[in-house]
């Protein structure tokens, strides 16, 4: 048997879940993990926390990366205008694309906005945590942001190139494709410091401490007036989205395989 985990965000965030569910989500996996032969991980960091907590063996388990999709890459002028009138954007914005849940730490996002940054949060919606981040929103008259929910697929792309810039706060993530998807598209990339993100991001996105609303704000705000430092970001990050491939994960998967048969 061999096994992926994605990661253990469940455990990490306790919250986001009963605790009947916690149970059930440490029993199967520690099950799981006892079963395989070999343990594949999506990230560096999620094989660290899998180590950690349930103390495979690192010779068991390996991490392979995931890619960006090749829909993802630098749309044409007229995609990107055809998105902002869709949805009546600027012609400047910065944007949030993932879902709301708690983890992804999208409140101290709102709070720590730059004033006359746009912001645009859109991605898949989770009625079961919006009460937080309409209230952040509803407090923040002052502050441009809009909550566009889901996205249908063809006008994601359109959605990344056309951003400014691209902040994602998470506080954990398996692996963080939405940052390769958005470096993919020719978008700089500003993110949190934590979990897999610094190994996707690698020298092409700017960090900051999401923990820290302030100094989010900072960084925000800096490469939202830096068009140089933005611009050496765009070259960067699609070098840096070119280094992730899905063949080279089939690959990896593949001769993973063969060592155990």
């Amino acid at each position: 048997t061999v096994v992926t985990i994605y990661d253990l965000i469940p455990l990490r965030f306790p919250a986001l879940v009963s605790a009947r569910a916690r149970l059930l989500f440490r029993l199967t996996t520690w099950l799981a993990l006892r079963r395989a032969r070999q343990v594949i991980a999506i990230s560096e960091a999620t094989r660290q926390d899998v180590m950690a907590t349930f103390g495979v063996a690192a010779d068991r388990i390996t991490a392979v990366s995931l890619a960006a999709d090749p829909r993802f890459e630098p749309q044409p002028k007229s995609e990107k205008v055809r998105v902002r009138q869709k949805f009546g954007l600027p012609e400047r914005y910065a944007l949030y694309f993932g879902i709301n849940k708690p983890h992804k730490n999208l409140v101290r996002l709102v709070n720590g906005l730059p004033a006359g940054v746009p912001l645009v949060i859109a991605g898949a919606w989770d009625v079961r945590y919006e009460a937080g981040l309409k209230t952040a929103v509803s407090q923040i008259s002052h502050k441009p942001i809009r909550l566009l929910g889901p996205i249908d697929n063809d006008d994601l792309p359109a959605l990344l190139s056309g951003a400014t810039l691209f902040v994602f706060p998470s506080l954990c993530e398996g692996f963080g494709l939405p940052v390769l998807e958005a470096m993919a598209c020719g978008t700089p990339v500003a993110c949190s410091n934590l979990s897999s993100l610094p190994e996707v991001g690698g020298e092409a996105a700017a960090y900051f401490d999401p923990t820290d609303e302030a100094a989010m704000g900072e960084e925000i705000g800096r490469l939202w007036g830096d068009e140089t430092r933005r611009e050496q970001m765009v070259t960067a990050g699609l070098a840096q989205a070119a280094r992730f491939s899905w063949q080279t994960a089939a690959e990896q998967t593949l001769n993973i395989y063969r060592e155990i048969c």
